[in-house]
């Protein structure tokens, strides 16, 4: 078996080893090493990459017991200098010792058993034995969390053998069945089995964050950030918060009430618009009615109209009056609404023959659909091919 270096010391950046297995995996060149600092994907925690003689480790996973290091190309010889990709490992350090702080806090705030977690490279999630955690709990949990961490408590990591397994009071119970289990012990706060790598004290975590929450199969499921990812984060929402703030010439504490009056304004803006939409329309839904009862299929280039007007249009005509119209506008959005009253008649295939020329994409039924683009400049175009072919031209 693999010696597991970080075991015994998830800070070891380098390493030797000896080559003692070559092969592939998922048709790449992998590697197994006599002892590796290399953590592969397993118990919720994503793999370590880093290189090995120079060369790209992209994947560590953990196979019929063999560490399997995945590489970008091969590499020759059997004695090999190895890095850990320190910034992944430490990020991962973070969250997973973050993780362990959260699920005790969930336990001892609201006696919520955790059920299990994902620690990804983008974001980590803790999913929680509860169907609904109200705002304020979750406020209590949170500051729990950031109070342990603050109290840069220790972290430990040691192998417990059968004979002691039974006295140790742990938060979950341990996956492995027989021989030593590896515990890690935050001071004074938790103790679960686990076979991650940690920091050796909890304020290396930095801040743990909730982000959002999800409901999955009649438990909750909570997003989090800590450590850089938690400033990460901090930054990309003060520079977004900082520039809305400067556009609106107002302060973050007036932002919610600023951006609520804009939206106000808009709605009221979308009402007037929709008033003086319709009554624009009267005379054309009379243009309209007028060319249907002499032809049947009938198409208008309308600019200045939004697709939902167009689409109005057509729905109230096509009540009216019987045959196929064609409605068209290239501004201020390039769009095509078609609807006919023949229920022989399928659109959909005319309507994909026609919006390529509008850089579009659309959908609806048979006797109804619409589309919109970017190209203004085909929208006339696109009106009369889709008239040829409805015609059988």
């Amino acid at each position: 078996m693999t010696e597991k270096l970080y075991f015994s010391n998830s800070y070891l950046k380098e390493f030797k080893s000896t080559v003692v297995e070559t092969g592939t995996l998922d048709e790449k060149p992998a590697l197994v090493l006599d002892k590796t600092a290399f953590y592969p994907t397993s118990g919720g925690q994503m793999h370590d990459t880093g290189q090995i003689q120079g060369v790209r480790v992209v994947d560590v996973q953990l196979v019929d017991n063999k560490i399997w290091h995945v590489l970008e190309k091969p590499v020759t010889g059997t004695q090999i200098h190895a890095k850990v990709d320190w910034a992944r490992r430490f990020d991962f350090m973070q969250q997973h010792t973050a993780f362990h702080i959260l699920a005790q806090s969930f336990q001892q705030v609201l006696e919520i058993k955790t059920l299990s977690s994902h620690l990804g490279e983008e974001f980590s999630s803790i999913d929680i034995d509860s169907e609904k955690v109200p705002a304020s709990d979750l406020d209590s949990v949170e500051k729990l969390a950031n109070d342990v961490i603050w109290q840069n408590r220790s972290v430990r990591t040691y192998f417990v053998d059968g004979k002691n397994k039974g006295g140790l009071v742990l938060r979950d119970q341990p996956q492995v069945l027989s021989g030593p289990v590896r515990c890690v012990e935050i001071e004074d706060f938790d103790l679960d089995p686990c076979g991650g790598t940690h920091v050796r004290y909890t304020g290396e975590v930095g801040l743990l964050k909730i982000l959002s929450r999800e409901k999955v199969r009649g438990y909750e499921r909570f997003f989090f950030v800590a450590g850089g990812r938690a400033l990460r984060d901090f930054q990309s929402y003060y520079t977004i918060l900082k520039d809305i703030s400067n556009t609106l010439t107002t302060g973050f504490d007036d932002l919610c009430t600023s951006v609520q009056r804009l939206i106000d304004a808009g709605i009221e803006q979308a009402k007037t618009l929709v008033k003086l939409s319709k009554m624009l329309e009267e005379p054309l839904l009379t243009d309209i009615f007028a060319d249907m009862k002499n032809k049947s299929v009938v198409s208008k280039l309308i600019p200045g109209f939004h697709m939902d007007a167009l689409q109005r249009l057509a729905r109230t005509a096509i009540k009216t009056v019987q045959g196929t119209l064609l409605l068209a506008s290239p501004s201020p959005n390039p769009c095509l609404v078609f609807t006919t009253s023949n229920p022989g008649m399928d659109l959909r295939p005319v309507l994909k023959q026609v919006l390529p020329l509008i850089d579009g994409r659309g959908g609806g039924d048979a006797g109804f659909v619409q589309g919109g683009g970017k190209n203004a400049a085909g929208v006339e175009k696109a009106l009369k091919e889709a008239e040829k072919l409805v015609r059988g031209e």
